[in-house]
């Protein structure tokens, strides 16, 4: 299978057809539950998604929203967690009570419980109807390093160099980053549509990887192309390396 490809002449058009995507979901079913990621990318998909929100043009009040990963040892307190950037981005600026938010706590004694708590959530809510990614350096998708079983739901995962120091710029000064709690490659796998987010050329070889065979672990995002509704949502420069 090979995932769709829509591909945009910027940034901002490129947020706008991925928050239309949300939307068309909404509307034929207002109690999706939506997976999204924290971070830079999905941001002006976020801003649109809030605007709609605030214009009455879209109701998230029947959603469920799923963390996509988190730092262990880090909660929403903490500034440049992932749940502290996702509650800053859209989840406070749309109004979500707490009880339509699942989210890792990087924070807990026990992190396989915590693994073991989302799969349920999950599990009981009927899987993912949407899940929302970005893709690492690495081509890690969520916090599934390279080498991940694609047979693995939510996971503790030992993070790769390039993580650690991509991870820098949410924090204001340097903070030490060595796992993370994430969903798993079989989430991803089986939830009912994928969307992967890259804008700019720093994306252009990874995404060139993740369309390329083999499909291997070695590079995770190279998953989508065994998903039956993936879709990639690319700017230009993101695009620049795929073959048209």
């Amino acid at each position: 299978m090979t995932p769709k490809i829509s591909i945009y002449p910027d940034y901002q058009s490129m947020s706008l057809a991925a928050a239309d995507r949300v939307l068309a979901l909404l509307a034929n079913k207002p109690n999706a539950v939506i997976c999204l990621p924290s971070g830079s990318t999905p941001l002006g998909m976020f801003q649109t998604l809030a605007a709609a929100n605030q214009k009455g043009m879209a109701d998230f009040s029947k959603c469920i929203f799923i963390g996509l990963d988190e730092w262990i040892g880090m909660g929403a307190e903490d500034n440049g967690s992932c749940r502290d950037l996702l509650d800053k981005d859209f989840l406070k600026p749309i109004g979500l009570r707490d009880n339509q938010i699942v989210f890792f706590d990087g924070k807990a004694i026990d992190p396989q419980a915590e693994c073991d708590r989302v799969n349920k959530v999950v599990a009981s809510l009927g899987g993912l109807d949407l899940i929302v990614l970005g893709v690492g350096m690495n081509g890690h998708l969520a916090l599934n390093e390279p080498g991940t079983p694609w047979d693995t739901y939510a996971h503790i995962s030992e993070l790769e160099t390039v993580t650690k120091e991509v991870g820098q710029k949410y924090f204001e000064k340097p903070t030490i980053l060595t796992r993370g709690i994430t969903v798993g490659i079989r989430h991803i796998l089986e939830s009912k549509t994928a969307i992967l987010l890259a804008s700019g050329s720093s994306k252009a070889e990874v995404i060139k990887r993740a369309l390329a065979f083999p499909v291997t672990a070695k590079v995770p995002a190279t998953a989508l192309q065994n998903h039956f509704n993936a879709e990639l949502i690319l700017d230009e420069e993101a695009a620049s390396l795929i073959q048209k």
